[in-house]
């Protein structure tokens, strides 16, 4: 057992697990809690984890998996049919293992500031990033995203981003922008929130403050308040209320659904898990709505609840971390 337990542990710190091999860790953690916690210690010791906060998240997280198998009750699920279009909310509150991959610390960052005229943070799939700008601005990275910036403002405080991100810009005199293929986000002083991914509604809603977004395609602009979202797709731009907890909630590791599609549900799950979602070229699975919270746990259970909460099934291949979903 403590042979398994040196194999499977690293690969569940690195996301790499298949679901079996998930199940095998858990049962074995769970039936032998002394072993694990003195093994936990070794290895720590061994691979320096305490000095990485992200990987102290992930045992947290394990130690939560075991006691909620242990008797904690699974939580409910819901589904809800419509004659007009099949729409299945799944009521859950379901677990994330963010991906111990690469996480920009900020010593080594400040080191490259004081060096480089342009850095650009790339954040990969399956992971986040936080930093603080030069003019001590914060921010929050989303997977699959990038953002470059210089390593001293001047007369403006200009950054450019691909993909999602969270802003929390401290007041100043100079104007603070966003620039992004499909527009700019401009500010003096704010919280605000931008996604900005290839082949979606370039969005930016408002927590706090005001901004002005503008449009590339259409020359148009937009002034928000707080507690609005703006939207741009091609020369359309719309502004509406929305809950700015629930657009914001990837920064606190939550990834929440609000009565959405199937095929937007994959496409966010590829990017926060780090793997491939393929759907059948069958319009009834554009048809299955979700709602729900994604916080803690693996994405074997995301599946296993998908699954159950739908007239789907699946099938992985964790050689190349693909999945595929077809109708029932």
């Amino acid at each position: 057992m403590e042979k398994t337990f040196q194999h499977l542990i690293p690969g569940f710190l690195k996301g790499k697990l298949t679901p079996f091999e998930e199940k095998q860790l858990f049962e074995w953690a769970k039936n032998n809690r002394k072993q694990f916690l003195e093994e936990q210690n070794k290895l720590e010791k061994q691979l320096q984890f305490g000095r990485n906060t992200e990987t102290s998240k992930r045992w947290k997280q394990l130690h939560a998996r075991i006691q909620k198998e242990e008797g904690i009750a699974k939580p409910k699920l819901i589904t809800i049919l419509n004659r007009n279009a099949i729409k299945i909310a799944a009521s859950f509150l379901i677990g994330i293992i963010i991906t111990s991959l690469v996480f920009s610390k900020l010593s080594p960052l400040r080191e490259q500031l004081q060096y480089s005229q342009e850095l650009s943070i790339k954040t990969p799939y399956g992971a986040k990033t936080h930093f603080i700008l030069p003019d001590s601005s914060s921010v929050w990275i989303n997977s699959g995203s990038e953002l470059s910036f210089p390593s001293k403002f001047g007369k403006t405080r200009t950054v450019s981003l691909k993909g999602e991100a969270y802003f929390d810009v401290v007041k100043d005199k100079i104007p603070f922008i966003v620039n992004t293929d499909f527009g700019n986000v401009k500010v003096k002083g704010t919280s605000f929130n931008v996604k900005a991914y290839e082949n979606e509604t370039f969005e930016t809603t408002l927590v706090r403050g005001i901004v002005t977004v503008h449009s590339s395609g259409t020359g148009k602009e937009v002034t928000l308040k707080p507690g609005e979202q703006s939207g741009i797709y091609g020369k359309n731009i719309s502004v509406k209320p929305v809950n700015t907890e629930i657009i914001t909630s990837w920064i606190k590791g939550k990834l929440i659904f609000n009565n959405e599609p199937l095929p937007s549900v994959a496409h966010r799950l590829e990017r926060w898990y780090n793997v491939e979602i393929q759907l059948d070229n069958d319009k009834r699975l554009s048809e299955i709505w979700y709602t729900g919270t994604i916080e803690m746990e693996s994405f074997s259970e995301v599946l296993q609840l998908l699954e159950t909460t739908a007239p789907i099934q699946y099938t992985y291949n964790d050689k190349t971390r693909t999945i595929h979903i077809k109708h029932k």
